[in-house]
Formats: structure tokens, sequence, C-alpha cells
């Protein structure tokens, strides 16, 4: 199956045309030549159109089949008050979906001999309390660390959602956590990852946007870049339940941050079935969640074998998905607090994932 798919996408993967801008219906767009996939692309244009309000904060989609964009669609608007539609090439913040990106980062520098999950934090980050001799990178990327999320601090101390705290303002206020959460074992926290973003600016001798976009980005020609809260015309603004816009002060990164599209997104899925920079140890050291799924790196791996991962911040929401066999890759990205995006996803992989009607 793997093989003959390859072979039939790899003769068909022209560059998907540019979608025409509708806000009253769904616009869809992928590689018109890929008929073999012509009935899941219909019922899949169907489902973004029945779950996304054309008035209302928008959704874009795409799914991936071994690399290839096979089809994307958006429905909804991107600038609510101008009226403006998102479409298949407007721009998300795709939350702690970017997680996976930083986790991969870390294993990049330990495959180069640089560092070790085994390390204690405190070798890489100076001054913090008695747990960073203790607290190790693999605990991090595993979100077994128990160090409590950065929010609740800077919280205390009058700094909202909407308030300037960039990098080194959130990593003080990581510092200021005398405390780990008690009990032990999985723990989900942004600090984690927050944490492993210094790490790699430490080790690399670059802040992980520019590690990411030299030792990522570029060699996968992935148009993505970490760059939280930017603005830019092809940005979709982020929206509250009432619609008002959510624009986030907060700029630190590791665990958010990362600005592309949905068919970007699956273009990068196919790197956990080729393995060029996703590896055999993406999965080494995954740990038991409570809800019987395993935390990998950066990634939740499911009872059947899918890999999965949601993320959140301000009105941004997203879901990313691969399948058991990692040869398809959904990706789903809105700007609404309360877009269905949960709804869209399951739409989405019901058509698509070849082992859903077993």
């Amino acid at each position: 199956m793997g093989a003959a798919l390859s072979a039939l996408l790899a003769g068909c993967a022209t560059a998907p045309p540019q979608a025409v801008a509708a806000p009253t219906r769904a616009v869809v767009s992928g590689p018109t030549n890929l008929r073999m996939f012509a009935e899941q692309s219909r019922l899949s244009g169907e489902a973004i159109a029945d779950l996304v309000p054309s008035t209302q904060p928008g959704c874009s989609a795409a799914v991936g089949k071994v690399g290839i964009v096979v089809w994307a669609a958006a429905a909804g608007l991107a600038d609510h008050a101008a009226g403006i539609p998102v479409t298949t090439e407007t721009r998300f913040d795709i939350a702690s979906v970017s997680k996976q990106f930083t986790a991969t980062a870390i294993l990049m520098l330990q495959r180069d001999g640089l560092i070790s999950l085994s390390d204690p934090i405190s070798d890489y980050v100076d001054d913090l309390p008695w747990w960073g001799a203790e607290v190790t990178l693999d605990q991090l990327m595993h979100h077994t660390s128990r160090i409590p999320d950065y929010w609740v601090e800077l919280d205390d101390i009058g700094i909202g959602f909407t308030e300037p705290a960039d990098q080194q303002v959130t990593v003080d206020a990581i510092r200021r956590e005398q405390a780990l959460v008690p009990g032990t074992g999985f723990d989900y926290s942004n600090s984690n990852y927050v944490l492993l973003a210094e790490v790699v600016g430490r080790v690399s001798g670059l802040p992980l946007p520019e590690f990411l976009a030299e030792r990522i980005f570029a060699p996968l020609g992935l148009d993505m870049v970490l760059a939280p809260t930017l603005h830019a015309p092809d940005i979709a603004l982020s929206y509250d339940d009432d619609l008002s816009l959510q624009e986030a002060g907060w700029t630190s990164y590791g665990h958010t941050g990362i600005i592309t599209t949905p068919s970007e997104l699956v273009r990068w899925g196919d790197q956990y079935r080729t393995g060029d920079i996703i590896q055999d140890d993406f999965d080494s050291g995954a740990v038991l969640q409570d809800d019987g799924e395993l935390y990998a790196a950066g990634m939740n791996i499911q009872e059947d074998g899918d890999l999965a991962h949601k993320g959140r911040m301000g009105g941004f929401i997203s879901a990313f998905t691969v399948s058991a066999d990692r040869e398809t890759v959904i990706a789903v990205m809105c700007n609404g607090h309360l877009s269905n995006r949960n709804g869209i996803s399951d739409r989405l992989w019901a058509i698509w994932d070849p082992h859903s009607a077993e």
C-alpha cells in the first residue's frame, strides 16, 4: 500500500493552485489531477463548509498523503471586522503543536553529541531553584518534571495574557517557582518547553527561532517561522468567545509560537514516515498518561498508534494528527476560541484515514 501510494502521488506532485477567497463558502484547493481522492475531497469540502459559519472566525485544514498535500480548504473569516475570509494561504499560530519542533531540536543536539537527555536543566539554565539540579531534560520533554506552568506565576504578579512578557520575563517567572507540583508522573506544563528552548539557545549558540529556521525549516523547504504574536496581512486575527480580539502580549517560545498554514504542517508531518529529521529516538522514553496515551517528543501516541497533538493560544486553536502507518497527516487551524476544531478533525479523519472503517 505505502509504495503504491507513493508512486502514484510522485507522478502528480504539482503545486496546489492559489485558493480564490470567498466568505460565503468553503474554499478548496489541491492538486487537481489527484482524481484518486475525488470523493474524499468532495466530502471534506462539505465537512468544513458545514462546520465553519461563513460569518464567524474561520478555520483552514489540509490533508497530506506520503508528503503530498492532496486536499486543502478554508472557510470563515480571518478578519471579522473587515470581512476578510480565511483562505488556504492564511497563516495561524499553531500554539502547542509547536512543541514537537522544540523536542526535535533537543534530539538533534543529543545526536550531535552536545547534550544528553539525562542532563539536569541546571547545566544549561542558570539561577534555578533547588530543583534545577534534579530535573532532567528528559523530564522536561515528557512533562514529568512537575514544574508549575509559568502562567500561574505571571498571573500572580499581575501580568495578564495581553500584557507584555517576553522569553526572559517568562524564564524569570519559572525561576521563582520554588515548589514542584505534588505527586509523580505526567503533568503537562508549558514551562518545560520554555526551558528546553533555553537549552537549544545555550548549546547551539542560536536562539530557538534561528535554530529551527536553519536546521529544520530551510532544509525541508517549509514556510514556517517561530515568531509569537507576529502580525502580517496573511496571518489571521485571534478572537475570543465574544468575537473580541484576543491579542497575546506573551512572546515566549518553545511551547508555542510557530506561524504557518495547514498545508505546510502536513508536509512537515511526513517526517514521521521518512525519518530524515525525526528518527527512532522520537518515542524513546515516552511516558504513560492518565488517558492511556503515551507522551513522546512533543506528540501524543494514541493507543491505536496514531500520533496527535492539539494547541490553544488565545483564539488560535489547532489539531494535528498522523496515522499509525504514518502515511496520512491532517492539520486543522482556527482563529476563534469557540471554533469547532475537534469536529473538523474528527470528520476529516473519518474520511481520510484508511483504517477508520475497519
